[in-house]
This record gives structure tokens, sequence and C-alpha cells, in this order.
């Protein structure tokens, strides 16, 4: 997804990741730019868990970012 926002660095905890998310939503400019930017954010996301060493640290960091947007 092309975008104009610029190269946001990779989250290391929780709290992070929801700054992060807040954000990024919270300087959407409208729907198009939200979406950009939720796309940006998911691909982030999947490269975490694609680094991480074993499955289970996979699925811990899906865990925990799951966590985070719901709440």
């Amino acid at each position: 997804v092309a975008s104009d926002v610029p190269v946001m660095n990779t989250p290391a905890n929780r709290t992070e990741w929801a700054e992060l998310i807040v954000k990024e939503m919270s300087s959407a400019s409208d729907p198009n730019d939200t979406r950009n930017r939720v796309f940006r954010i998911l691909e982030m996301f999947d490269k975490c868990a694609a680094n991480c060493s074993t499955p289970d640290e996979a699925h811990k960091m899906r865990e925990m970012i799951i966590a985070t947007i719901l709440g």
C-alpha cells in the first residue's frame, strides 16, 4: 500500500504498539489514509511475528498484539 506516511519503527512492547496505533489513527486525514495506515501497521505485525525464532514466540507475539488492539 503506497503512502506518504513516514517509515515507522517497530514497537518493542505492548505500550509502544498502543501508542503507535493511537498516533497513526489520530493522524489520518481521511478514510483512505486511515486504511493505508492500518495496512502498514498490520504489515509490521506480520513482520514481527515472522522474525520470531520459534512458533511459540510468534504465537505469543500475535497474542500480545491482539490483546493490545482489543484491550
